[in-house]
């Protein structure tokens, strides 16, 4: 029987005391991604509709979904959950009379998970795994390791640095704050786009 596996990560945390320290929590860890596909597959064996026309219905749900957020309704799916649009307020400056402006923007789309479905999910017994990105190397030799590949490839993000090295989002992040301290490597983009190069590259 297939389980919700986890794994144990240790942050850095304040104490009751107030001194630094570490926190353990769990973490999902997901073997896959379901794809229409196999939703398809899925359902067509639990009735008798085609998987062409299951996928079929399914872009259109997802079509009158997204029109209906659009036009700012909220829609319910019984069983799946509650979806509405996300909105997010941002100041725009002050006016004539020294007033903060604000704007207002759609942001995205909020889920309210169904109580059907919570149950559901709660039912599973969890499952604690080796976690499998847990770095052998020490700073020194992730920053090595870093340089010798910057110098064949223009560029790499957070998440390959990840999985090349072998360790966790938080160890990344605080290897690159240091890297870029040490005026190794630079950051290009924004967001989801950043992508760090060596800074001798941005030099030439």
């Amino acid at each position: 029987m297939k389980r919700v596996q986890f794994g144990i990560y240790q942050v850095p945390a304040k104490n009751e005391q107030g001194a630094n320290g570490k926190r353990a929590y769990a973490r999902l860890i997901s073997k896959e991604t379901k794809k229409m596909d196999e939703i398809c597959s899925f359902i067509n064996e639990c009735c008798s509709v085609n998987s062409a026309d299951i996928k079929g219905v399914l872009d259109a749900l997802s079509k009158y979904v997204g029109r209906e957020l659009s036009y700012g309704s909220c829609v319910e799916l019984d069983g799946l959950g509650f979806f509405s649009p996300a909105l997010k307020t941002f100041k725009d400056g002050v006016n004539e009379k020294g007033e903060e402006i604000y704007k207002v923007r759609v942001d995205g789309v909020n889920f309210r998970c169904a109580k059907k479905l919570k149950k559901q999910v709660r039912e599973s017994q969890p499952q604690k795994v080796k976690r499998t990105n847990v770095s052998k190397l020490d700073y020194d030799g992730r920053k090595a390791k870093l340089m010798a590949y910057l110098e064949m490839h223009r560029f790499i993000n957070l998440t390959d640095y990840q999985r090349f090295v072998g360790c966790t989002y938080y160890v990344a992040k605080n290897d690159f704050k240091k890297f870029e301290e040490a005026e190794l490597v630079q950051r290009q983009g924004y967001k989801t786009h950043r992508v760090y190069i060596l800074a001798t590259a941005q030099e030439e």
